[in-house]
């Protein structure tokens, strides 16, 4: 069993092209466990988001995906992709489960969102800009820094990122991104 609150906060430079490859390859064992049982035609879009999908940006050394996936098959592609691929399953609500897994040496959280939910768009937005805002990145940094330093609890760690989440998200309400939804108000 993989516990999501287990890992202690540390943070890595970045390692973004070995981040890469391993997103890359957790994708494809993802998208071919839920060709095995059937759910593919479930999957909207696969994303690698989080810190280790921006280069030049520490991060816990943690790839996150976000399965983006047809309203009401969250539950059942969650659970699909424990069965063929192992992991935990934490089922948050309807529109949002998390499995995180290990394979291979490497911690993977793989998030599993309804289409219709907002988090994934958090996820997608805030990761764009990081990617183009080099002054925004420098203060992401510095903010998960302090944080990391100051707690191991990851409720604590993630909610000291609000504020700045929040001016990204803003960012990229208002700045010049092609975004195929709307960007959330509020992360």
């Amino acid at each position: 069993m993989v516990d999501i609150h287990d890992d202690p906060i540390e943070l890595a430079d970045s390692r973004h092209e070995r981040w890469v490859e391993r997103y890359e390859a957790e994708r494809g064992r993802v998208r071919d466990a839920l060709a095995a049982a059937g759910l593919a035609d479930s999957v909207v879009r696969v994303e690698h988001v989080g810190s280790t999908a921006v280069p030049d940006l520490a991060a816990k050394d943690i790839v996150d995906l976000d399965v983006v996936v047809a309203d009401g098959a969250v539950r059942e592609v969650a659970t699909a992709i424990v069965g063929r691929v192992g992991g935990t399953r934490y089922d948050n609500h309807d529109g949002w489960n998390v499995v995180p897994r290990h394979h291979e040496g490497q911690r993977f959280n793989v998030h599993v969102f309804a289409e219709s939910d907002d988090g994934w768009k958090v996820s997608v937005a805030t990761r764009d800009v990081l990617r183009e805002r080099d002054d925004l990145r420098a203060e992401y940094e510095s903010v998960k820094r302090r944080l990391a330093g100051e707690t191991d609890d990851l409720g604590d760690y993630s909610r000291g990122k609000t504020t700045l989440v929040e001016t990204l998200l803003d960012d990229a309400r208002n700045g010049d991104y092609d975004f195929a939804f709307a960007v959330p108000e509020t992360v």
